[in-house]
């Protein structure tokens, strides 16, 4: 782009069927928008259950946001089951260089990281098998 530029709009591909997608954030107060941490996933299943694709973004836990965590591939090949969200769990907090401020410490956002980026798995999952 060049100076005075805009983005007008953005063409997205279809998302591949048994397809689900998950945001989640942990905010100190319903009133405040700067999250603690965000945790977004999206994952793809084959008619069996079998995960075939994901892909985990983090927020609020480095320096930029972390956009492809490398964690994700955990649950490929798996039936997302408990052995794998753990796998997703840890391989998140494990990708975390938060700082410490108001809203947590280091420790905190880590052990956060992990948790919000498995129940956003599970619920990911849960709409990729109704769709």
């Amino acid at each position: 782009m060049t100076k005075g530029e805009i983005i007008a709009s953005f063409l997205m591909p279809p998302k591949p069927a048994r397809t689900g997608d998950a945001y989640l954030r942990f905010i100190p107060r319903t009133e405040m928008d700067i999250a603690v941490v965000g945790a977004g996933i999206c994952l793809t299943i084959d008619a069996g259950g079998t995960c075939t694709a994901a892909r985990l973004s983090l927020g609020a836990v480095a320096a930029r946001p972390l956009l492809v965590v490398p964690g994700a591939a955990a649950l490929v090949g798996s039936k997302v089951d408990a052995a794998a969200l753990e796998k997703l769990a840890a391989a998140a907090s494990a990708a975390c260089k938060p700082i410490d401020d108001k809203r947590g410490t280091i420790e905190y956002r880590i052990k956060v990281a992990g948790v919000l980026a498995r129940r956003a798995a599970e619920i990911a999952l849960e709409r990729a098998r109704k769709g």
